[in-house]
């Protein structure tokens, strides 16, 4: 009977270490957004490593957005904003269609819960913006815009109006993949993909002088085209496959 060969496991790597070690550290010592950190050579001395490796590790936390540092402050723990940094990552290109199926299914699942943060936050003003937007579109006013980008547009100001700032910034993370389901609609010719029952002009009617419930059944509709080319994009895949 042949051996089994399987790839031995490797050693964690010195920066790996290190990088665990700081992130135990600024755990268990409480640090928080604004504090500082040791130099450079305290954590190397501590840790008993080369500065180069603490300083290969420390380039990983400031690549991520976790801490930045210059020769006054520091180096210093910031905020930690989780979207930036995805949205860096994210490539559609490089993704399944089973996964940006999914992903855009998440995007619609979020569309559709928000109505209660719309109709709680939503102002007259931002009615009428949202109005002069889809006359400025439909008249041709701004012969610049794109079908694609209107559509955008449109979307990204209804997150904007929920006044919720992590759902703002999950939706720019979730938007390289609503572009990249848009511009699949744009350039396939599918006859059984409905055509869409609720326009932008029938979501804000709706957020105008409905209900929650009269809402999220309208944006349900309004999103069922997409869904719809979204599997059978998915069964083409696995056909292929």
């Amino acid at each position: 009977m042949d051996k089994v060969k399987i790839k031995p496991v490797l050693k964690e790597s010195m920066v790996d270490q290190v990088e665990n070690n700081l992130r135990s550290f600024i755990r268990e010592k409480g640090f928080k957004p604004g504090d500082t950190l040791p130099t450079e050579n305290e954590l190397a001395t501590s840790m008993n490593v080369s500065r180069n490796v603490v300083r290969e590790a420390l380039s990983r936390f400031r690549m991520l957005g976790l801490i930045s540092s210059n020769k006054k402050k520091g180096i210093q723990l910031l905020n930690f904003d989780i979207f930036p940094a995805l949205e860096r990552v994210l490539d559609p290109t490089v993704m399944s269609k089973d996964t940006l199926h999914e992903l855009f299914e998440l995007r619609i699942m979020l569309e559709i819960g928000m109505a209660d943060a719309l109709f709680r936050n939503v102002t007259k003003e931002e009615i009428d913006f949202l109005y002069k937007m889809i006359v400025s579109y439909e008249s041709n006013e701004n012969k610049e815009q794109t079908k694609i980008d209107y559509e955008i547009d449109f979307h990204s100001y209804l997150y904007k109006i929920t006044k919720n700032r992590t759902l703002c910034g999950f939706q720019k993370y979730l938007k390289v993949v609503f572009d990249y389901v848009l511009n699949l609609e744009a350039n396939t010719n599918l006859k059984n993909i409905p055509v869409k029952k609720v326009n932008h002009l029938e979501l804000v009617q709706c957020l105008e002088n409905g209900t929650i419930e009269e809402f999220r059944q309208k944006m349900h509709d309004h999103f069922n085209p997409y869904a719809v080319l979204g599997i059978f994009l998915r069964n083409q895949s696995t056909i292929e496959d």
